[in-house]
């Protein structure tokens, strides 16, 4: 199992990023791609802090992909050109320097928390590049996040990306949704006792009806946490195979 710590400078947004990726050690050329994006406060080392990555690259025999987000929310604003810069830059040079399949079918994105809003986000957005999307305990209404009282960031820094109730209401993934009318497998799970759970229980209902055959609910139990994520994601891979 190779573990490849990379980093280079980004024309996007004129900085060093960091990107972990695990590639098996079976010397194939065209491996699936998972993209696996973390949440709030995390890191491109987030998930193989807690998570042992390299056991399900090496089960399902796939590349596991895991970029530094920031604090982005996965988007574009004065903050930073994060969206633009993922789609635009950083999968052509993961594509170009690893050896993973450029075709649909082959490319998943899974996030959990923020990263599950991302994963969504991005799917919806780009439908033809990705066959399958999971989200664990995704921020599933940006707004509602942003005047919870139990959610961890602070209002200054999410109006720092949504910057007007109509940037928010672009970035609503339901929106989203409706607008760009994706052909994904989805999946989607959030702990019974998460502070989201409501939210996405809401967020359930419109996948039920608007992405019926395609849409996959995964109750489960558990608070916004680690614990949580780690217990689940053997099942969301298992999912995605």
């Amino acid at each position: 199992m190779v573990l490849m710590n990379l980093s280079y400078r980004t024309n996007y947004l004129h900085t060093y990023f960091k990107t972990t990726v695990v590639v098996p050690d079976t010397n194939e050329h065209d491996y699936t791609a998972v993209w696996l994006l973390h949440g709030y406060t995390g890191d491109d080392s987030a998930w193989i802090r807690h998570v042992n990555v390299e056991k399900m690259a090496r089960e399902h025999n796939w590349v596991i992909i895991m970029p530094e987000g920031r604090n982005a929310f996965y988007s574009d604003s004065n903050f930073i050109p994060y969206y633009s810069y993922f789609i635009d830059e950083f999968i052509p040079k993961m594509q170009n320097l690893l050896p993973i399949s450029k075709s649909r079918a082959q490319n998943y994105i899974v996030g959990s928390s923020m990263g599950g809003y991302g994963a969504l986000k991005i799917a919806f957005l780009n439908d033809l590049q990705f066959s399958k999307v999971a989200a664990l305990s995704p921020i599933t209404d940006i707004e509602h996040f942003r005047d919870n009282p139990k959610g961890p960031m602070p209002k200054n820094t999410f109006d720092s990306i949504f910057t007007s109730p109509e940037e928010i209401a672009q970035n609503q993934l339901t929106n989203i949704y409706n607008k760009h009318q994706p052909q994904q497998q989805i999946l989607t799970l959030c702990g019974d006792e998460d502070f989201m759970h409501e939210d996405n229980i809401m967020f359930k209902n419109f996948l039920s009806i608007h992405a019926k055959g395609r849409y996959t609910w995964m109750p489960v139990k558990g608070d916004h946490s680690w614990k949580t994520w780690g217990e689940n994601i053997d099942k969301v891979f298992k999912w995605l195979d």
